[in-house]
Formats: C-alpha cells, sequence, structure tokens
C-alpha cells in the first residue's frame, strides 16, 4: 500500500514540475514575441527663434550614424487619432503608437520591418520605409499617416515640418497645400477600425466622396449622382439634408487669391500648374550651426531655409505665403495670426 502511494505520489509531483516547466516556456516565448521593447514617450522642447540640433546620444550613433528627427516645438501624434502607428524616421525596424497625443516608441521584431500602409511589421524588403537623410543634397518627403507633417532634409539632418491652419503636404509638389488638392484622411484611420466597426471620414474635396476605414486603410467611396455624403447619419442623402459645406477648389480661391497673383504678377493658369523645381542656393550668411528660417526680402511666397551654414531659397505653394511667426507657408489673411 505504501508502495502504491508512493508512485502515484512521485507521478503527481512530475506532472506538476513539467506543468510548470510548460508555463515558464509559454511565457518566454509571448514575451519574445511581444514587438515592442520600449515604450519610451518623445519629448519636445520649445525652441527660440531658430531650431537647435542637440547632441546625438549613444543611441544615436548606434543607428548607422543617422541623425535624429528634428521635432522642435512640435509633436508627433498631433491631429492623429488614437492607436495609430507611426514610422521612425532613420530606422524601419522602429516606429510610433499614437496614444492620448503623445508618441510610443515600439520596434518590429527583428528583422522585420515596419509598413506605415499596411499599419503592420512585414518580412525585410517588403516595407516602404522612409528616406534617409545621408546625403548632403536637399530633399523632402511626406511623414506618413499624419496628413500635414512632412520633413525636410539637408545637409544629414531630418527636420519635422507641419502644415497650418488645417493645410496639408501634397506630395506630388513637396508642399503645403490645400486640403481640396490632397484630401488626405490617413490619420484618421487606425487598425482598430475593422469589419465590425468602421469608421466613415469625408472627403475633403467632394461632398460627394467619402472614406471607409478598415484595418487602418482608408477606400475611397462615391455616393450616386445627385446625392452628398452626410455625417449625421454616415449615408449618402439629399443635399438638402447633407451638412457638407466644401465648395470646389476654384470657389475657395476668393478675391484675395486674385490680388495676390497680380501683385506678383504671375499669371494664374501658370500658377495653378505648378510644377516643383529644385530649390535655389541662397544668398544669406547662415550661421554654421542649428537650423534657420527668414523671410525672403522680395517675395512673400518664399523663404530662406539654413541648415548648417548652408542656405536654400524654398517656395511656398501657389496662394500661401510664408509666416516667419510659425515658420511656414499659410494663405495671406492668416499671415501674423497664432492658431
Amino acid at each position: 500500500m505504501f508502495t502504491v502511494l508512493g508512485s502515484d505520489m512521485e507521478i503527481r509531483v512530475g506532472r506538476f514540475i513539467l506543468l510548470c516547466m510548460i508555463c515558464a516556456l509559454w511565457t518566454a516565448r509571448t514575451e519574445s514575441l511581444d514587438g515592442a521593447t520600449s515604450t519610451e514617450d518623445i519629448e519636445t522642447t520649445a525652441p527660440d527663434e531658430d531650431i537647435e540640433i542637440n547632441a546625438p546620444t549613444a543611441s544615436d550613433e548606434e543607428d548607422d550614424n543617422n541623425n535624429p528627427l528634428i521635432l522642435g516645438n512640435l509633436s508627433l501624434c498631433q491631429n492623429v487619432v488614437d492607436n495609430v502607428f507611426l514610422p521612425f524616421v532613420g530606422d524601419c525596424n522602429k516606429y510610433y503608437l499614437c496614444r492620448s497625443g503623445q508618441a510610443i516608441e515600439l520596434r518590429c521584431e527583428w528583422p522585420y520591418e515596419f509598413d506605415a500602409a499596411t499599419q503592420s511589421c512585414v518580412s525585410p524588403g517588403k516595407a516602404n520605409c522612409l528616406p534617409t537623410c545621408k546625403a548632403f543634397h536637399f530633399s523632402t518627403f511626406s511623414y506618413q499617416r499624419t496628413c500635414t507633417k512632412y520633413v525636410l532634409c539637408y545637409y544629414g539632418h531630418p527636420v519635422l515640418r507641419e502644415c497650418q491652419d488645417d493645410l496639408q503636404y501634397n506630395p506630388k509638389t513637396d508642399r503645403c497645400d490645400f486640403p481640396q488638392n490632397v484630401d488626405c484622411v490617413e490619420s484618421e484611420c487606425s487598425i482598430y477600425f475593422n469589419a465590425y466597426h468602421l469608421r466613415y471620414v469625408p472627403s475633403k474635396s467632394s461632398c460627394e466622396k467619402y472614406f471607409l476605414c478598415g484595418n487602418g486603410i482608408p477606400r475611397a467611396q462615391t455616393c450616386s449622382t445627385g446625392l452628398h455624403f452626410s455625417t449625421k447619419c454616415n449615408c449618402c442623402d439629399i443635399p438638402s439634408n447633407s451638412n457638407c459645406q466644401l465648395k470646389s477648389p476654384s470657389s475657395t480661391r476668393s478675391n484675395w487669391f486674385k490680388d495676390i497673383l497680380q501683385i506678383l504678377q504671375i499669371p494664374a493658369q501658370r500658377r495653378l500648374n505648378y510644377q516643383p523645381v529644385s530649390p535655389k542656393p541662397s544668398e544669406v550668411v547662415c550661421p554654421p550651426e542649428g537650423v534657420h528660417f527668414y523671410v525672403h526680402e522680395t517675395r512673400p511666397d518664399a523663404y530662406h531655409y539654413c541648415a548648417m551654414g548652408h542656405g536654400l531659397v524654398l517656395e511656398c505653394s501657389p496662394g500661401l505665403w510664408f509666416d516667419l511667426a510659425v515658420k511656414e507657408c499659410r494663405e495671406p489673411k492668416n499671415v501674423g495670426h497664432q492658431n
């Protein structure tokens, strides 16, 4: 009898030990699959007149010697809905999670890379990674999923910029533009909106158009002829019942826009068919360090941009003027006024 009980007790103890080992292995496996290695909030400091470049930290030097993104007083997740993932400038393995206006730094499991379009970590080579700023030449690119932000690259330093007054960044012209010409809604589409919880987003260019957000991807939809999309019912309705207040891009340009064209003595047709051109070198004497913006002496629609002692003349989109107060192009009626 004692022998039987002893054998039974040994079997039970052995099973308990085996169960503990399985639980420990499962816990370790779960932690290793967690894509987030850090949840470090991004801190920004308000600049003075110019944007200062802080010395890179040890972690910065480890990331292929890329210069860190210069934020200035901007917030990565401003005007972005919760649970949208943003790309990390300079490292395709990293990304940010927007939560309550804060950017939380995360990382894909190695060697996967973050793809902003699909809002997921994908196999190496399949992600649409952001460009890097290693070269000395000037370039700009959209900061994906934000609609209003973009990155200026010059002499290896990436600088985050944000369009003002509800303007959106137009990747076709590399400038801030009227929302009717861009119609970006990616900042409003979280991956957590799915077939069971769709989000309807009105178009910024047409009352007949709207977007369905599912799995982080906005899909354009069009109402039947004669109907407008209404946010009251998230449906297409007769125009009198719709709350759409959009006007056509041509009608949004009031008399002040015509006055601008006359002042600048530039034909309206050429201005409206504007194509981006390479910026010209600036004649201003740029400070040897930091990033700086200066008003152009003769053109309200242009400005001087200096980085690390090197300067360029950058142009605004047609109909916009440079405002030194916010260091960005704006509608002339808003120049000199804070948001």
